[in-house]
């Protein structure tokens, strides 16, 4: 079988291949042949080809969210190179394994500025586990091998940049050499839990509060949240487990808060696992306490979100977790208490539940009617915000947390889909975010089970939620933004299928039609911006009168 004949790409991606690469998603480009080339001698490997070197790069993360495995994404050379950055921050942030391969222009030629030529050595040195360049003119196939062996076993802690120099001719092929070396085995450096979580969890009963983050899919499960919450005070963001057993948000646990349920519900300790909260205002409480804080989790870095020194439990989250369940009581009063609060922070929000035509209510509908078991994807920020509020009928759910930025949305659910055409991948994003992603589809393959609903509310409705903005007198210019009255022409030039809906009647109607057309399709549903937000906010100060009055058990 031919391949190219630049050992610097051949012998690097067959190496990986020899580790279990499956997925390489490449972008058009010259510099980067030799490598697209030796990605397509494999036929084990899937090569997608994706226009936008930004989308590209969240596709390969959005496979590795699903398969839990590295993917690798491919550019040429130049400012293509440094559209990865926006994935690999994310993903260095949540963990992800990703693999990032740079064409670049020849070392010996950089110093004449040769055409699209920026510094591409360690470039994304602060957001990725490794940083490495394999460069053939000096490097033999032993050394590129042991060098794609680094990255491949880096790349289970997160992301990791592979910077590649070739010399013209580019296209050249030669014949496949076999791969011959062993895969060495991941050292497991996994430490016993840490002494004084061991004694905070020996007390009769233990006042012990657990934040669980967004984690990688797999890591938690809807019988581990049971677990935990019979034994600890819990609160689980949405994107960490299946939703089969939802728990509320930190933005709900924080309503009718007052000093008199700080001292009620006050923990000795905190332990938390997977990114950290969402909410500022629950974070600031955590803070107040001022308790010792644990956190589980092998990542590379480690968040001192509560301004206590963190004591890190250097374990992976599914292991540590059922180590934690096991050294616990199975009936904790403290982890009642909070259970207790959680069902009273439910019935004042159902009390207050409304047919406004406002985001509230139509994401809490769309909660309700997504079919069961669906992958769901939320863009940043508003639709993940709402996405924390209700149960999705046990459907798995993620945003791209790690840096909670607006990049990369439709691309990582198209990622996901490519994975997974046999169940219904949905992305739920703001008219804002699907505009700036709207390239994650210009992408061969397509996915055959993604289809995506858009919330057009006239731009960044989060900055409604803020008084900086409005009291600035620059918001709808310049904050809120709203750049599409509607998103039918971008649904049109991508050859979607597309239905609008306004108003609760047309809602019912695009929806069934939507959701029962097989195709790649896009339901956009319009909401009106100012009236959503004040909903929110008035639905926020109810929730917190109702709960004022409600007395927290000892």
């Amino acid at each position: 079988m031919l391949t190219t004949d630049h050992l610097g790409a051949s012998v690097l991606l067959k190496t990986w291949v020899a580790c279990g690469l499956r997925d390489v998603v490449v972008s058009p480009g010259s510099r980067n042949a030799p490598l697209v080339i030796a990605a397509h001698a494999h036929p084990e490997v899937r090569l997608v080809t994706a226009l936008d070197e930004r989308s590209a790069a969240h596709m390969a993360l959005g496979m590795a969210l699903s398969t839990r495995r590295p993917a690798a994404v491919v550019s040429t050379s130049g400012t293509a190179a440094i559209n990865h950055g926006p994935a690999l921050a994310e993903a260095y942030f949540s963990s992800v394994p990703l693999l990032s391969v740079t064409a670049d222009r020849p070392v010996a030629a950089r110093p004449s500025g040769p055409g699209q030529f920026v510094y591409q050595t360690d470039l994304f040195a602060a957001h990725t586990v490794l940083s490495i360049e394999v460069d053939e003119s000096t490097q033999g196939a032993s050394d590129v091998e042991q060098r794609a062996l680094a990255a491949w076993m880096a790349s289970a802690k997160g992301p990791v940049h592979v910077n590649v120099p070739f010399m013209e001719p580019l296209y050249g092929e030669a014949d496949m050499t076999p791969a011959s070396f062993t895969i060495p085995s991941a050292e497991d450096k996994q430490m016993p839990m840490p002494e004084g979580l061991l004694d905070a969890l020996s007390c009769h009963d233990p006042r012990v509060l657990m934040h669980v983050g967004a984690l990688r899919e797999g890591q938690l499960d809807a019988d581990g949240v049971r677990a935990l919450q019979e034994r600890f005070a819990l609160v689980v963001d949405a994107f960490a487990c299946t939703q089969a057993d939802a728990e509320s948000s930190a933005m709900r646990w924080m309503c009718g808060w007052d000093d008199e349920c700080s001292d009620s519900l006050a923990p000795q300790a905190i332990v938390t696992v997977g990114l950290p909260p969402m909410d500022k205002a629950f974070r600031a409480q955590l803070r107040r306490w001022s308790v010792p804080h644990y956190h589980i989790g092998t990542e590379v870095h480690a968040w001192d979100m509560f301004g206590t020194p963190v004591n890190r439990w250097l374990i992976e989250p599914k292991a540590g977790l059922a180590e934690l369940i096991d050294a616990a009581p199975d009936i904790n009063a403290y982890a009642q208490a909070w259970s207790v609060r959680k069902s009273q922070l439910e019935v004042a929000d159902y009390e207050t539940h409304g047919n406004a035509w406002v985001d509230y209510e139509v994401y809490r509908w769309l909660a309700a009617q997504l079919p069961e078991a669906s992958r769901i994807h939320f863009a940043n920020s508003t639709s993940a915000r709402y996405a924390q509020w209700f149960a999705w009928n046990g459907s798995t759910l993620h945003a791209n947390r790690g840096v909670a930025g607006i990049d990369g949305c439709l691309s990582t659910a198209v990622g996901d889909a490519l994975q997974n055409d046999s169940s219904r991948t949905v992305l739920i994003a703001g008219d804002a975010a699907w505009l700036y992603d709207v390239n994650g589809l210009h992408v061969n393959p397509r996915p055959k089970g993604l289809k995506v609903i858009v919330i057009n509310n006239g731009g960044g409705n989060i900055f409604r939620w803020l008084k900086g903005p409005a009291e600035s007198g620059l918001l709808e210019a310049h904050f809120e933004a709203g750049f599409a009255a509607d998103v039918s022409a971008s649904a049109q030039q991508l050859g979607l299928g597309y239905a609008c809906a306004t108003d609760w009647e047309s809602l019912k109607n695009a929806f069934s039609a939507w959701l029962n057309n097989d195709a790649l399709g896009l339901l956009e549903i319009q909401t009106p911006g100012e009236a959503s937000a004040e909903y929110l906010l008035s639905k926020l100060a109810t929730i917190s009168e109702a709960m004022k009055r409600i007395q927290i058990p000892d």
